[in-house]
């Protein structure tokens, strides 16, 4: 009671002081309202449930409404800013009677004309209420408002201020509450009184009008817009026209007209159009398209693109004789229509395709429209496309000519350049519609257009824009310079996907060839150069002119020549430089000019385009001080990109290197030598004094690392020893350091790949290293401990042979220690790399066994019984058993017991074994688990084939007997032998058939393990009959003589249910070739066609799990055999195909579709294993057809195909979208679903079908 007392005796005090003489008792009291009601409403939020929450009661809150409201026409401004502000917060608070209240005293206010000089603020509040109120409230609200604004729009015709008001509240409330149901049913109202106010005689009235229509259109009903559009076009095609042949059109238009609609302003008409377009352009009709698009040319007539380098006739002359306002409009308007084109072009390029010839010839002539301005070129049309240069060059000439006087004087009122700007951006939206599509660009680079008075001057889109490059305003060069740049992008990233081709000797591959390296790669360059060196040039232009050679850098050829390289090189060395003699730019610019400068070099050093030699040549000659200098600049990313830069010199050196080698040249000429030590000085006179330096940006450091690295790896032969130690000890330190250790551990494996031949000498800290990365295993970090694994293998790798002695026994045994510690389930990757590095120094110290022994292999132990274990932790830890066996570090009959004992203490619960293991780390034992068993399996048989032949023959004379025990038993396990134990048996058996030739070893080993495998297959256990199925496909792989006869002769002798297991025996045989074949290496080509007979007879199987493995089987032979299987599977569509079935008919109609279901799910697991796409593209039409299919099961099983290649290779099935899948998806009841896939993954083609 008391805090609620207190709380309206607070607020009865602020509300008194509101009414103060003092501006500033009333200023203080309304900001501590404003606090309070904040305060009320965080607690009103928080604690809505709480009865003990102090309330303001209903006339408090109508009081507090009314002194917000009577400070809004305060004379101190800042009370009412305060005021406005605190009605945003009340809003939020009072009741929603009292919201509605406030909206009618402010409208009212806002409409009444008496009170102009308060106008804006009351505007102010009402636009507060109409963003801050709750969405509950909404509909209420704009029940009230909707109505008064539209009243006051048609009662204030004469008042400008108030019609812009209500149009501005009015966007607002459409914008927030358009859907509600108030407003719907005052839509048509709205867009009514909107639509007259476009003839309005105030510009200002007539753009905020189309701003409202603009909204309305998103939340218009189909058949409003529809509506609206018609009216509009109706308008426009009634406008006065621009230029001869406009104005012509637009009298015929209104001759023929009959409607009575007043006639707009031709500007506001235009812009409320293109608006529309721009936020529901998707929405439109085709109908409609192909109507807005003509008007909107008859604007941008292209026989009115003047530029002062065409000749007028005298007709043209008098009507250029135009007066200032007729030139202003006439450029607005075709700005307008530019900005409708690009829009139109990027939301429905469906729609505008018929018209994109037109689009692009209108933004082609109005590209170069500068009717005030010649730039000398009248020859330039009679070149052809490719040749560009000579035009690049007269720009050069006449850039000199054109001085900056006459530059102020033509920009003060010359206003042509938005149209040219408008051009260039419907060219650019063109660009990106046709990347949007996924579609060929060649076009824009092959088909001309008539771009100048004179038809018969023509070039392509791409020789257009690199013609533009010379245009004089910078917004306009920069937007030329972008979109070709983006075109040049789209065509590289089309090339690599075989959409077309960049070089000129491939015109029979049946793409589209752009020779891009001899048209058009020489004007380009010479273009950028002259951008880069126009003193005049602003930064914009230069970045763009960096980032568009930056983009040709990856295209093929590069940049070009050598002598192109070097000419780049030097503009870049005119840009670097430090002296201001030979400085293009100006002092303000220079910091992100030369970042951009110095990423260029960096990537036309790094791409694969450039001969390595020329680059190297051009670069240490122009500008390897130029960059050294650049690590000495202030600027934190300057200094990072020049190193680097820097970074990548002794790569460049090594190219060269490797290059000459190949060609038998003399590489250690003495010429040769000097140049590379005084690179290597250079260099280390540069990166040296940042490596050592402390405090530096952390990208400094990390780039400083980097570089210090390279030049250790490749040049430390032009090092002196104190140069080398020095370097090496700064590493070592940073790897100490927490800030750049892991930056550091990256550089290790750079300097660990140093040059066989001569290799560096890391001695003085190796040691330091290993045991720094070992003691960064402790680590919480797991990226740390992630970084330090990999950094410690690749040391151990490279130069752990360097040690030697008893003391580095020592310190690998501690870093065993730290690396047995990580070995644990519960990360698998972090258990891989730490088994890889136990592998690493055991084998370049294999006197380190004993402490592998201790150290790594009792969690490895425990590691492989996890249910968890696989992929590349599981492919580590057999490498290691094999490696401790091959070593000799421990017993294999000690080992052996200890993996068999993993068994049989887990199933116990004990998880101690005779190696001495200690309590599991594991996750969950995991010894009944079958995942478990089979890697258990695995272990023991990789152990086994890496032992000697009489070990090898006492484990297999061994898992004979206990399995004929097994079998004497019953088949699941006898007195002394569990199933587990049957399991495992099994599955190492089968493991080490994959690994060795049983069929080679005495004793009739093959012919016994067959009759126990086929034994099994009788046995009550799921376990076991599947447990010797997998072994006897694996034991196959080593001794196929022996077994696949076997497995052959017997699916045709026995039940289904012996056919499912013998096929699941075949499919574990050809799996095992399909990931890597068998010990000796052979193939299974030779047994195709043994085996393919036996899998098409049971392709047609009543059951679907016979079936199905069918398949797996001949999808995994046409990824080894595409050209057996393929042929094979394309005769099988053709013979069971096409034929009329009853789903209740059980005859060959029904095997017909049985063997076309296998068919599709073959081909859908043969791309999913990532068959040859080359060798399967020519099959695809054929195994389409089953698309088309009666049976709904094989439609189902196609379609689930089109997917699988959708998913895994989308260009097996791309051009083949519209002829073969898309009309069967019509009668498909999924069709949906697929649609929406293939849109999913690249194929927009098919949104028609949606």
């Amino acid at each position: 009671m008391s805090s609620s007392g207190s709380n309206a005796v607070t607020l009865n005090a602020l509300l008194k002081k509101t009414e103060h003489y003092d501006k500033d008792e009333r200023y203080m009291a309304i900001s501590d309202l404003c606090e309070a009601l904040k305060r009320h409403a965080a607690s009103s939020t928080s604690y809505s449930s709480s009865p003990s929450l102090p309330l303001i009661d209903a006339s408090t809150e109508r009081r507090i409404c009314t002194a917000v409201l009577s400070l809004l026409d305060d004379s101190s401004n800042d009370v009412q800013t305060v005021a406005v502000k605190t009605l945003g917060v009340l809003l939020t608070t009072v009741q929603e009677e009292l919201v509605a209240e406030i909206a009618d005293k402010l409208c009212t206010l806002v409409l009444d004309s008496t009170k102009s000089d308060l106008h804006d603020v009351y505007a102010i509040g009402l636009t507060t209420l109409i963003t801050k109120i709750p969405l509950h409230m909404g509909d209420v609200v704009s029940h009230r408002l909707v109505g008064r604004l539209i009243d006051g729009i048609r009662l204030s015709s004469n008042s400008s201020f108030i019609l812009v008001s209500c149009f501005e509240l009015m966007t607002h409330l459409v914008s927030r509450f358009g859907t509600m149901p108030n407003v719907k049913r005052q839509h048509d109202a709205i867009l009514q009184i909107s639509l007259l106010q476009l003839s309005s005689t105030e510009t200002v009235v007539r753009k905020r009008a189309g701003s409202t229509i603009g909204v309305m259109s998103r939340v218009l009903s189909d058949a409003l817009l529809h509506q609206l559009v018609d009216r509009l076009l109706r308008q426009i095609d009634l406008a006065e026209g621009v230029g001869k042949s406009g104005k012509r059109r637009a009298r015929a238009a209104r001759a023929n007209s009959t409607t009575t609609d007043p006639i707009a302003d031709t500007r506001a008409i235009l812009r409320t159009m293109c608006t529309v377009s721009g936020e529901v352009g998707h929405r439109l009709t085709q109908s409609q398209i192909d109507c807005i698009i003509p008007i909107f040319l008859r604007f941008c007539d292209a026989e009115d693109a003047m530029s002062g380098d065409d000749e007028a006739s005298e007709d043209e002359s008098v009507s250029m004789e135009e007066t200032e306002e007729a030139v202003e409009l006439a450029n607005e308007l075709r700005e307008s229509c530019f900005a409708g084109f690009s829009s139109f072009v990027l939301r429905c390029p469906k729609e505008v395709m018929p018209h994109l010839k037109s689009i692009v010839g209108a933004s082609l002539a109005y590209m170069r429209y500068d009717p005030n301005y010649s730039y000398g070129d009248e020859e330039e049309g009679e070149e052809e496309d490719g040749d560009e240069s000579s035009g690049v060059e007269e720009f050069s000439e006449d850039e000199d000519e054109y001085s900056e006087e006459e530059d102020e004087e033509d920009d003060d009122d010359d206003a042509s350049w938005k149209v040219r700007r408008g051009a260039i951006q419907a060219l650019t939206a063109v660009v990106e519609s046709t990347k949007l599509q996924n579609m060929d660009p060649s076009s824009l680079w092959t088909e001309e257009y008539s771009w100048r008075k004179d038809q018969s001057m023509k070039t392509t889109v791409a020789g257009a824009l690199v013609k533009r490059f010379k245009e004089r305003e910078e917004n306009c060069r920069v937007a030329v310079i972008d979109c070709f740049t983006r075109l040049l992008a789209m065509t590289v990233a089309a090339a690599k996907n075989g959409m077309i081709s960049l070089e000129s000797g491939e015109e029979e591959s049946g793409v589209p060839v752009i020779d891009l390296r001899s048209k058009y790669v020489p004007a380009i360059v010479k273009a950028c150069e002259k951008q880069l060196e126009a003193k005049k040039g602003g930064e914009r232009t230069k970045t763009s002119a960096l980032a568009l050679l930056s983009t040709l850098c990856v295209a093929p050829g590069g940049i070009g020549e050598p002598t192109q390289i070097e000419s780049v090189f030097a503009h870049i060395h005119s840009i670097l430089s430090p002296d201001p003699k030979h400085r293009t730019i100006s002092t303000g610019l220079t910091k992100s000019i030369k970042l951009d400068a110095l990423c260029l070099v960096r990537i036309m050093m790094t791409c694969d385009q450039h001969d390595a030699s020329c680059i190297k040549h051009a670069f240490l000659s122009t500008l390897l001080g130029e960059v050294c200098n650049a690590v000495q600049e202030d600027w934190y990313k300057v200094i990072a990109e020049a190193l680097r830069v820097l970074a990548e010199v002794p790569s460049l050196l090594l190219l060269e290197k490797e290059w000459k080698a190949q060609q038998m040249t003399d590489e250690d000429s003495p010429n040769n030598t000097e140049e590379t030590n005084q690179v290597a000085k250079a260099l280390y006179d540069a990166i040296e004094p940042r490596l050592a330096a402390h405090d530096l940006d952390q990208e400094i450091k990390e780039c400083a690392l980097v570089a210090s690295a390279q030049l250790l790896s490749v040049l430390h032969p032009s090092l002196s020893t104190e140069q080398q130690h020095r370097l090496l000890s700064l590493l070592l330190e940073r790897l100490k350091n927490e800030t750049t250790r892991i930056a550091a551990m990256k550089t290790l494996p750079i300097l660990a790949s140093s040059s066989k031949s001569s290799r560096l000498d890391v001695s003085p800290i190796l040691s330091n290293v290993v045991s720094e990365l070992a003691s960064l295993l402790r680590q919480q970090s797991r990226g740390v401990k992630q970084s330090a694994l990999e950094s410690l293998d690749m040391v151990i790798q490279c130069h752990g042979q360097d040690c030697g002695g008893d003391q580095d026994v020592e310190l690998y045994d501690g870093v065993l220690r730290e690396l047995g510690m990580i070995i644990v389930d519960s990360d698998l990757h972090i258990s891989h790399l730490s088994l890889r590095a136990s592998i690493s120094v055991l084998k370049v110290c294999p006197s380190s066994g004993p402490s592998v022994k201790k150290h790594v292999l009792p969690p490895a132990l425990v590691l492989s019984t996890s249910p968890l274990l696989q992929d590349l932790a599981l492919e580590s830890l057999l490498s290691l058993l094999e490696q401790l066996v091959v070593s000799d570090a421990v017993d294999f009959h000690e080992l052996l017991t200890s993996l068999q004992g993993r068994l049989t203490n887990d199933i116990g619960g004990n998880s101690t074994s005779g190696m001495g293991v200690g309590t599991s780390t594991s996750s969950s034992s995991g010894g009944g688990s079958k995942q478990a068993v089979s890697n258990l399996a695995r272990c023991i048989a990789v152990i086994t084939a890496a032992t000697t032949p009489s070990n090898r023959d006492k484990v297999v004379e061994n898992l004979i007997s206990s399995l004929q025990s097994a079998i004497a038993a019953g088949g699941d396990g006898g007195v002394g032998v569990s199933a587990q134990e049957v399991q495992l048996a099994l599955l190492a058996s089968g493991d080490l058939g994959r690994k060795v030739n049983l069929a080679a070893m005495a004793g009739g080993v093959a012919p016994n393990l067959l009759h126990i495998y086929l034994s099994f297959f009788d046995a009550s256990s799921e376990d076991a009959k599947h447990a010797a199925a997998y072994a006897l496909g694996r034991a196959s792989v080593g001794a196929m003589d022996v077994f696949l006869p076997a497995i052959l002769n017997a699916l045709e002798q026995n039940s289904q249910k012996k056919q499912y297991l013998l096929l699941s025996a075949l499919r574990e045989l050809i799996h095992c070739y399909q990931t890597g074949g068998g010990a000796d290496g052979g193939d299974i080509s030779s047994s195709v066609p043994l085996i393919l007979p036996h899998l098409v007879s049971h392709c047609s199987d009543k059951e679907e799990g016979v079936r199905t493995m069918v398949a797996e089987c001949m999808g995994s032979l046409t990824c080894l055999e595409p050209g057996v299987m393929l042929p094979h599977l394309q005769e099988l569509v053709a013979t069971h195909g096409g034929k009329d079935v009853d789903d209740n008919e059980e005859g060959g109609g029904r095997k017909d579709a049985l063997s076309c279901w296998t068919v599709a799910t073959a081909i859908k697991f043969a791309i999913a294993a990532h068959a040859d796409p080359s060798k399967l593209a020519g099959f695809m039409p054929s195994f389409l057809r089953l698309l088309s299919e009666r049976d709904l099961s094989v439609r189902n099983a196609a379609l689930l195909m089109v997917y699988s290649s959708v998913h895994h290779t989308p260009q097996l099935v791309a051009g083949l979208m519209q002829e073969h899948i898309l009309p069967s998806l019509h009668e498909v009841s999924c069709c949906g679903c697929v649609v929406g896939i293939l849109l999913g993954n690249g194929f927009p083609s098919c949104s028609v079908f949606l």
